[in-house]
């Protein structure tokens, strides 16, 4: 169930995104906004099926592989229907659902990856091989996502109050990502996702939470998808453990708590018309964009979020290469606590190059192919406590960052705020309390800062915010 500070969220949450060339390109960017952004709901029958009809048992001893797939073969031909799951807890390898199908959760049902390798068909990476292992050569490849759909599904759901467990824990420590920590040759394990569900049409998730996936936990990619009351929770230092990788048109997201080990939601290029509004998240890298933006976002809302210790708040990211146009971003009424960077517009970004600095080299070095585009971006009542940085606004030198807009914010930090190559950045009714240096750092700017115009460079040194 929904933990009861949910109930205190006052509104709606719509998301949608577009994920492809060929999406994106069916809404150009002149298109005139919408006040709101809504999303059909599936149409799915009446018919109640139940899993332990199929031989499932719920003791988390038998494997109810078999039993899930035989279930949604009889829905499948009984044109749809409810996947009913009671109370238990279903060991399953991977399945794969429906058109036309809901598959509800019972109170105290738990669908749950198996937590050994070799229920799984993978040599345990603890013992040796006769040809050693190294990256890309162990574990064969990457195992499908515990429950996903085929392509062109229309009209699914996930609903009810249980759990979705990936008995990920195994896998973390055998990822890429921990490979990192060890000399070359360290062996690494492909990591399944938990729930992925691509190109949907009318897509429902609604009420149960999605725990402990091997890495990212759920994966909604089509058109008019909701998303909410769910909850969404792994270790905050569990690799690439993302809440929501979300890309489709017409994507709704509301009243959900989300404390994870990556990204809380990461929006995916070529995404369009997004509200999010009404979420709490704990740790995790906050609500992002990008890094890939080369078929472009606009029209993006989002409102109403709680941020308290994630790594990042509201981040805007990309590089020259995989870069495209993002634009039309509105955040309001924002609140932040003990979040390590509040605000981030980084169209240098170097996040996945394993350095100490996230921020890649300033100058193009001929790259001139996707150039990142970031514009007309604005942030309304953002409160913010206890954090190390204000936020920076990193643009490039060919293309500055522009059109960028806060407005009623007030920001206690220890360091101010940094904005580099970049133009017609407004700041009114701002206060950056900055226990060290100056409030505002400006490195190739124009800025307006309540009311007085900055041109240049000034406040002291980049280098702190990079």
């Amino acid at each position: 169930m929904i933990r009861p500070q949910f109930f205190v969220f006052a509104g709606l949450v719509s998301l949608s995104l577009i994920c492809s060339q060929t999406l994106a390109a069916d809404a150009p960017a002149s298109t005139p906004p919408k006040e709101e952004i809504t999303a059909a709901l599936p149409v799915i029958p009446d018919a109640k099926f139940n899993l332990t009809d199929f031989g499932a048992v719920g003791d988390y001893q038998a494997d109810n592989t078999q039993a899930f797939k035989n279930a949604v073969a009889a829905i499948a031909k009984a044109g749809g229907g409810h996947l009913m799951v009671p109370a238990g807890t279903y060991k399953t390898l991977p399945f794969v659902l429906t058109s036309h199908m809901d598959l509800h959760l019972d109170p105290g049902a738990t669908i749950k990856a198996p937590d050994t390798f070799a229920e799984y068909g993978i040599p345990d990476p603890n013992e040796p091989l006769p040809e050693g292992g190294g990256r890309g050569g162990f574990g064969g490849g990457r195992i499908a996502p515990l429950i996903s759909c085929p392509a062109n599904t229309t009209d699914l759901a996930i609903t009810g109050s249980g759990t979705i467990d990936g008995s990920g824990a195994m896998f973390w420590i055998w990822s890429d990502k921990a490979a990192r920590r060890y000399p070359p040759g360290r062996r690494v394990v492909a990591r399944p996702v938990l729930v992925s569900l691509s190109g949907v049409q009318r897509l429902h998730v609604d009420g149960i939470t999605l725990t402990n996936s091997p890495m990212f936990h759920l994966v909604p990619r089509g058109q008019d998808i909701t998303i909410e009351n769910i909850r969404i929770v792994a270790p905050s230092d569990a690799p690439n453990t993302d809440a929501m990788d979300p890309g489709g048109s017409r994507i709704v997201i509301r009243n959900c708590e989300i404390d994870t080990g990556d990204d809380d939601v990461a929006l995916q290029s070529g995404s369009h018309d997004v509200l999010i509004e009404d979420l709490i998240c704990l740790h995790g890298h906050g609500i992002s964009i990008g890094s890939p933006t080369r078929n472009g976002l606009y029209h993006v809302i989002v409102r109403r979020i709680s941020f308290d210790g994630t790594d990042n708040g509201l981040r805007i990211k990309s590089y020259r290469g995989n870069g495209g146009e993002v634009h039309d971003i509105q955040y309001s009424d924002i609140t932040m606590k003990n979040v390590r960077r509040p605000f981030d517009i980084n169209m240098l970004y170097n996040g996945n190059a394993n350095t100490p600095t996230d921020v890649g080299p300033r100058e193009a070095n001929g790259q001139t192919q996707a150039i990142p585009n970031f514009h007309d971006i604005h942030v309304t009542n953002l409160t913010v406590t206890r954090s190390p940085l204000a936020g920076r606004i990193l643009g490039l030198p060919e293309l500055p960052a522009n059109n960028i807009t806060f407005t009623n914010v007030k920001i206690q930090a220890n360091r101010g705020f940094l904005v580099q190559d970049a133009k017609d950045i407004t700041f009114d009714n701002v206060q950056i309390e900055a226990v060290v240096g100056d409030p505002l750092v400006t490195d190739n700017a124009a800025v307006k800062w309540n009311g007085t115009e900055k041109t240049g460079s000034s406040g002291g040194s980049p280098v702190p915010f990079y």
